[in-house]
C-alpha cells in the first residue's frame, strides 16, 4: 500500500505544516542568526565598514547654506545558498499492514526526524560560523569551574561596555553551552546576589538582569559524532571553554545584528516537506529540504569569552 502515488518529488501541504508546527526549542542556531528570506541563491551583500556614523556631526543649518553630511565606507561580502536535505524510505513490506491514515502518520513522523537531523547540521554550522568568526576575544578572569575565582558578571559586564563603546547597543544576548551555564550560576560570584552563599534557582530573565544583557541563550543540543554502523556517541556541538556576547536581531540587514541564516525564497522556507513513489525497491519517500547559508554580517557586534 501506497500514500504516495506519484513518482516525482511533490510539495506535502499536510506534512509540511506539521513538521513546521514542531516547537523545536532544543536548537538555538535560528535564534543566533535568525533566518531571512533572499531573493536569489547566491550574491554579494554590503556592510558599513566599522562604526562610521556615531560623530557629532549634526550642526545648525543657517539659511542658504546645505545641511552638515558624511559619508562611509562600505564593503561587500559574498553568500550562496546551498541545499541540504535528508530522505526516509518507507519500505512496503514495513508498512504493509497499515491504513492510509496510519501511513500519514508514520510519514508525518519519520518528516519530524528528518527536520531535526537539518536541524542539527543548521547548528553545527552556526556554531562553526560564531567561531570562525573575527570577534574581539577576551580571556575570562578565571575558569568557570573554580567557583571562589571565577568572575562572569564582571567578565560579561566588560563584554557589554566594549561593545557599547563599538557603537553596538541593541539586542545584548550571552551565548553558553549547557554546563558551562551551570558553572557560571553556581560561581560565588553570582551566589553572593541571592541568599548569600545559599543555592539559587534563577530563571534566565534573572540572570540576564544581573548581567547586564537582554537574554540568555543556553545550548544544550548534542549529535551523534560516530560513523553510520558504530556505537553512538553524543557530542556536544557549542564550545564547552568559551561563550559569546553578542548582539542578535532579525528582519533586514539594517536591523544590525551579529548574523542572519539566509534562505532563498525560490527553494522554500526553513522546511519544505515533499514525497514521492518508487518501485527500487518498492517504498514511499519523505524527504525534507532547505536551502540555506550562515553570515555573519558584522563582527564588531560579538565578543568571545576564552579560557572559561
Amino acid at each position: 500500500m501506497s500514500v504516495f502515488a506519484s513518482s516525482s518529488a511533490t510539495f506535502n501541504p499536510i506534512i509540511n505544516e506539521a513538521v513546521n508546527e514542531v516547537d523545536r526549542q532544543e536548537f538555538v542556531g535560528t535564534r543566533i542568526l535568525p533566518v531571512q528570506g533572499t531573493d536569489t541563491q547566491s550574491g554579494k551583500y554590503v556592510l558599513i565598514k566599522g562604526n562610521q556614523f556615531e560623530n557629532d556631526i549634526s550642526k545648525p543649518r543657517a539659511a542658504g547654506a546645505n545641511f552638515a553630511s558624511t559619508s562611509g565606507e562600505f564593503e561587500s561580502a559574498s553568500f550562496e545558498c546551498v541545499e541540504y536535505g535528508v530522505e526516509n524510505m518507507l519500505d512496503d513490506l514495513d508498512i504493509a499492514n497499515a491504513q492510509t491514515d496510519a501511513l500519514l502518520d508514520i510519514a508525518t513522523v519519520a518528516a519530524n526526524q528528518l527536520a531535526d537531523d537539518l536541524m542539527i547540521g543548521h547548528e553545527l554550522r552556526v556554531a562553526s560560523a560564531l567561531s570562525g568568526a573575527s570577534f574581539n576575544g577576551t580571556a575570562a578572569t578565571a575558569v568557570m569551574s573554580n567557583a571562589s575565582t571565577a568572575k562572569p558578571i564582571n567578565d560579561i559586564q566588560n563584554a557589554v561596555m566594549r561593545l557599547n563603546a563599538n557603537g553596538i547597543w541593541r539586542g545584548m544576548h550571552l551565548v553558553i553551552e549547557a554546563s558551562l551555564y551551570q558553572e557560571m550560576v553556581q560561581t560565588d560570584d553570582m551566589r553572593s546576589l541571592i541568599n548569600g552563599s545559599g543555592t539559587m534557582f534563577w530563571s534566565t530573565d534573572q540572570v540576564a538582569k544581573v548581567l547586564g544583557v537582554d537574554d540568555v541563550i543556553i545550548c544544550n543540543t548534542r549529535y551523534n559524532s560516530a560513523s553510520k554502523g558504530q556505537s553512538r556517541s553524543s557530542t556536544k556541538i557549542w564550545p564547552t571553554a568559551s561563550y559569546y556576547v553578542a548582539s542578535l536581531a532579525n528582519g533586514p540587514f539594517s536591523s544590525g545584528g551579529v548574523g542572519r541564516t539566509l534562505a532563498y525564497n525560490a527553494r522554500g522556507g526553513q522546511f519544505v516537506s515533499e514525497t514521492y513513489r518508487t518501485e527500487q525497491p518498492p517504498a514511499s519517500v519523505v524527504r525534507v529540504r532547505n536551502c540555506v547559508d550562515e553570515i555573519i554580517i558584522n563582527a564588531n557586534a560579538g565578543e568571545k569569552i576564552t579560557g572559561a
